[in-house]
């Protein structure tokens, strides 16, 4: 497997400590601190010894509290070889800020990779608040922004918005809704991008679950993947699936005509403390 961490050209982000099942972070002038599975094991520095600072309160299953509370939205910027991505990362009942620091690897492999290819075809499946999108649109493509949750697609059109560009288009709608029209309609794409949940239930009550669900979809995907030039992702972040069953259901099912790489995504600390974050799945040719 391939490991990616988070790339030094983040300026406005910073993974200070974790452990104990928390995350000590920096966000732009914003210091945080947030709940994490993933951060086992004990911190660098004794929590007792971590700033005062914001900290996300779970209330329920999944939602909870910033206390004290953070400004509902601020914004942020990656700058990428060459070129600028901002967002508006965003406080809510939810302790993710809707911008996911380590998908910068991916924005690069992307943007350079679409770079050689002026408007191509990108769908983006379970876009949510769009950071891959706009970096599409940034390299000069045309991409189908596909997510059920209206909140989120506002939100990734503000995200476009604060970037200038308008080459997206936004469909609230259930995935596999979408792909199957697609797939009737014979539409074709040269880059799909996929980041599904482990489990939602979509704006009509349609649900959601990764290991029943994600396999008929990437079979579905096959016939709308460009062969002459392409490129997939398959990014999970919570699932019951090993690195390689994903790629051998990937094998089985899209079938892409390039080497599958299998890799991890992960956070640094500024001491080099590694922090894995999800398994990511891609190919390009």
């Amino acid at each position: 497997m391939e490991y990616f961490c988070l790339t030094p050209r983040w300026k406005s982000y910073t993974l200070m400590d974790f452990g104990e099942g928390w995350r000590w972070e920096k966000w732009g002038s914003y210091t945080l601190i947030r709940p994490d599975s993933w951060a086992v094991g004990p911190p660098q520095m004794p929590r007792d010894r971590w700033p005062q600072a914001p900290t996300y309160q779970p209330t329920g299953a999944y939602e909870g509290r910033w206390e004290p509370p953070l400004p509902e939205k601020w914004e942020i910027t990656y700058h990428g070889k060459g070129w600028t991505l901002r967002l508006w990362a965003r406080t809510g009942r939810f302790k993710h800020l809707g911008i996911f620091p380590e998908q910068a690897a991916h924005w690069e492999w992307l943007y350079a990779w679409l770079k050689k290819y002026p408007g191509a075809q990108v769908l983006n499946l379970f876009a949510y608040t769009g950071a891959a999108s706009v970096t599409a649109a940034l390299a000069g493509a045309q991409v189908t922004h596909i997510d059920s949750s209206k909140s989120a697609l506002t939100w990734a059109a503000e995200n476009a918005q604060l970037n200038g560009v308008s080459a997206i288009r936004w469909i609230p709608e259930d995935a596999r809704r979408f792909v199957q029209r697609a797939a009737r309609r014979q539409l074709l794409y040269d880059a799909i991008l996929l980041d599904p949940p482990a489990y939602g239930i979509g704006a009509e009550g349609q649900r959601w679950e990764l290991e029943k669900d994600l396999p008929p979809l990437l079979a579905a995907l096959a016939p709308l993947l460009s062969r002459e030039k392409g490129l997939f992702l398959l990014n999970i972040y919570s699932s019951g699936f090993s690195p390689l069953t994903l790629y051998r259901l990937l094998r089985e099912t899209l079938a892409p005509p390039a080497p599958i790489e299998v890799g991890e995504l992960g956070l640094t600390t500024p001491s080099g403390r590694t922090l894995s974050t999800g398994i990511f799945l891609r190919a390009a040719w």
